[in-house]
């Protein structure tokens, strides 16, 4: 076992293996040999026990073997959103929505807060087969840090996530730069001490809440990181 304590060789026989891909197929008595965090061999449960007989080995018992989902857009901070009404006639628009839902909800995040919701959300993910997510986060009065909070939870899931920070301009000049100043210096971090999990981009919020002299900013700033 690894410190970790996953098996650095795994056989996982009797699977429904869907491969998909450019030739997807569909083995009905599958098997998948897993060599740390790799796919090291595919085919059918007969095949490959015999040719890894001393490998541990896991039954799936039938189930669907297949690969993991992506998550190409989320926040996990919406996880305390969950079941919330607004009160008041329902929004008539997507501004009346950031305005009375989102807005407020972000601004009442603190960094417990950012590690919870993100958390809540990870295990939904692995729950349902997600194993790679693409987070925007906000927390206008949470900023510096809070990408590392996020970080910290996803590799306790031990899923992958590319992180960025929600740059706005609806909370003022100075927590725009906030924003700025926290995609660079996660980026960074992972530039000078890489982490094969996770991932950094540059968030931005949306047409509606960024100015054109913030969107340069943030070019100029994505440019010299090369993202």
């Amino acid at each position: 076992m690894t410190d970790k304590g996953v098996s650095e060789r795994m056989l996982i026989t009797h699977a429904r293996l869907a491969t998909l891909g450019d030739e997807p197929d569909l083995v009905e008595d599958g098997a998948v040999l897993i060599e740390g965090e790799h796919i090291a061999a595919l085919g059918t449960t007969t095949e490959l026990a015999m040719r890894y007989p001393s490998v541990e080995r896991w039954d799936a018992e039938g189930q669907l073997l297949m690969p993991a989902a992506l998550c190409g857009h989320t926040h996990f901070y919406g996880a305390f959103a969950r079941g919330m009404a607004i009160p008041g006639e329902p929004p008539s628009n997507f501004p009346e929505i950031l305005e009375r839902l989102w807005w407020r909800l972000d601004k009442a995040l603190t960094p417990e807060d950012v590690r919870y919701s993100a958390l809540v959300c990870l295990v939904d993910a692995v729950r349902h087969g997600t194993t790679t997510l693409v987070d925007h986060h906000a927390s206008p009065n949470a900023i510096p840090g809070s990408l590392d909070i996020i970080a910290e939870a996803v590799e306790e899931a031990g899923v992958r996530a590319a992180l960025c920070y929600e740059v706005t301009d609806r909370d003022g000049e100075e927590r725009a730069q906030a924003g700025i100043a926290e995609n660079i210096r996660f980026a960074r971090r992972l530039r000078e001490n890489p982490r094969p999990r996770l991932a950094a981009a540059f968030g931005l919020h949306a047409s509606l809440t960024l100015s054109d002299e913030t969107l340069a900013a943030c070019v100029e700033a994505a440019d010299e990181l090369g993202m």
